[in-house]
């Protein structure tokens, strides 16, 4: 009694490692296992079911979160595509990339440009008695001077007046220095420094607005992927459930499978079994 009870323990060892081996040969292609009740052909093994499917990969995956997708392409666009296995996310990511490198470049290339613009103003204005550019504004001071032959203008206030000095172009006649700009630009009397200015200015503003866009570009591509995303996710869980329901209601199923002895069709009952 003892000897076949050892035997009966070893032939159930030797019956779980082999079922062990082959069940993890099984798991790596799919999550599901199935198993077979005959009536007649006797027991089959796992290897034996070959008409059985086992296609509910997608039905053990947890289910993503349409928010959490929402704000993963919201703070990098395409990551919610991705957090849902959608590669379409690096086609988003590759978009921003894209954007905000032509944003900085283009940014770089005005802010160099309007440097170049201010320094042709210090390099060919000169003042009438004392001033100095220490006291003028980077912006508004700096783009009159571009747009005006002297100081004697009609849009500058008394306090601006005050900050910037009295000045004028270097290649303008000194004995016109006190004429007011409007009757000079009427008589064709203008400096070639400050158009050369005035151009340098209207580059470096033109490129800032092309980098503006470009920037927009970038902030347009985080929503659009956040809500697409948020679709996707939703759209992913929609077949999920679909696979998962499919899956449940086929616990039975008939396969139809040739009798090893006979070779003649047999219907079999089957039952899978969710692990």
């Amino acid at each position: 009694m003892k000897f076949n009870t050892q035997i009966l323990i070893l032939v159930l060892l030797l019956c779980l490692s082999s079922g062990v081996c082959l069940a993890s040969d099984v798991f790596k292609a799919q999550p599901f296992t199935a198993f077979a009740l005959d009536s007649k052909l006797g027991t089959r093994s796992l290897a034996d079911q070959s008409s059985v499917t086992m296609s509910a990969n997608q039905a053990l995956q947890p289910r993503k979160s349409p928010n959490e997708a929402f704000l993963y392409s919201l703070v990098i666009p395409g990551m919610g595509q991705l957090y849902t296995g959608a590669k379409r996310g690096y086609i988003y990511i590759a978009a921003e990339a894209g954007f905000l490198a032509t944003f900085f470049i283009l940014r770089n290339s005005a802010a160099n440009t309007r440097d170049d613009y201010r320094d042709a103003v210090r390099d060919h204005v000169i003042f009438i008695g004392p001033g100095t550019f220490e006291d003028w504004d980077p912006i508004e001071d700096f783009e009159h001077a571009t747009q005006f032959e002297t100081w004697n203008h009609k849009y500058d206030s008394e306090a601006t007046r005050n900050r910037t000095g009295k000045w004028y172009w270097e290649d303008l006649n000194p004995d016109l220095k006190n004429e007011n700009h409007g009757d000079l630009e009427e008589r064709g009397l203008g400096s070639k420094y400050r158009l050369e200015a005035f151009d340098l200015r209207q580059k470096a503003n033109d490129t800032f607005e092309r980098a503006k866009f470009f920037l927009g570009l970038a902030i347009l591509n985080h929503v659009v992927s956040a809500v697409e995303a948020r679709i996707t996710t939703k759209h992913f869980n929609n077949r999920l459930q679909n696979t998962l329901m499919q899956t449940q209601t086929r616990a039975f199923d008939i396969d139809v499978q040739a009798d090893r002895f006979t070779g003649t069709l047999t219907g079999t009952l089957v039952l899978r079994k969710i692990f």
